[in-house]
């Protein structure tokens, strides 16, 4: 069944592949994570400590829509280049890489980072968030979270609709008055269907081809916060948070792409 699952989702191979796709007949059915951490980091120790935490539900109410908090601890901050989002049990593990920018890992105050993002859940898993730091070291944290069916659900009723508004933006920076004047929180929403190629078009009642946002780049002004690599587990409408640090930060501004080449802009009021 999973490797037919697979073949269904082959539109999206290249992105898995070059973040870390693993094949069906390299997972292990119960335990796939030996063998996405050997794709992913080959052999390199991974830390499990308290500078890397990851806070999800433990039981998802929507599996398609499943919320994910990862905080990255003041210690690991300056050093932070990455940071893995992995569903241990999807066809596609490798839901997100954050690639942080200069202003996300200083800006003016080092403390504790969050960031938030919106997951599918197709089969009850352990999420894992994986911190690469800029020495090589990794850090890691994960939950179980149960939750089953999340990549082949869909909330759209047809392609009409699924592609009705596509590619508007919510793109806000709000202060965190509760962390001093400094902090504020990026919140970047995307209107895309984000099809996962496992979903069933109810017009058709075909499978609906794979098609979603892959890369995501906010920048504070002309400093660079983030980038974002993400694929077929980040949910419909991919909706991230991000905290940073910088004083009455100027406008963000935002470049998305998807899987169709389609590109999207927007700038923060």
């Amino acid at each position: 069944m999973l490797a037919k699952l697979l073949r269904i989702v082959a539109a999206s191979f290249a992105f898995c592949a070059v973040i870390g796709f693993v094949p069906a007949d390299a997972r292990a059915e119960e335990d796939p994570w030996s063998e996405i951490r050997q794709s992913l980091f080959a052999s390199r120790k991974i830390v499990e400590d308290s500078s890397v935490k990851i806070f999800a539900p433990k039981r998802a109410e929507d599996a398609a829509l499943v919320p994910v908090r990862v905080f990255i601890g003041a210690e690991r901050v300056l050093n932070a280049r990455r940071l893995f989002l992995v569903v241990d049990q999807n066809p596609a593990p490798v839901a997100a890489v954050f690639h942080f920018g200069d202003l996300y890992r200083t800006g003016g105050d080092v403390g504790d980072r969050s960031l938030e993002a919106r997951v599918r859940l197709e089969n009850m898993s352990r999420v894992r968030a994986v911190l690469e730091t800029a020495d090589g070291a990794l850090y890691e944290a994960s939950q179980f979270v149960a939750g089953a069916g999340g990549c082949t659900s869909s909330s759209l009723k047809d392609m009409d609709e699924a592609m009705r508004g596509l590619g508007k933006i919510r793109l806000m920076v709000e202060a965190d008055p509760t962390r001093g004047n400094l902090w504020h929180e990026a919140q970047v929403q995307i209107r895309h269907p984000n099809f996962s190629g496992m979903q069933i078009d109810t017009k058709t009642n075909t499978y609906t081809p794979a098609e979603f946002v892959d890369r995501i780049e906010v920048a504070v002004g002309t400093e660079h916060l983030v980038t974002i690599e993400s694929g077929i587990a980040i949910s419909e409408d991919p909706n991230f948070r991000l905290a940073f640090a910088k004083q009455d930060p100027p406008a963000l501004t935002l470049v998305a792409r998807d899987t169709k080449s389609r590109k999207f802009r927007a700038q923060s009021q």
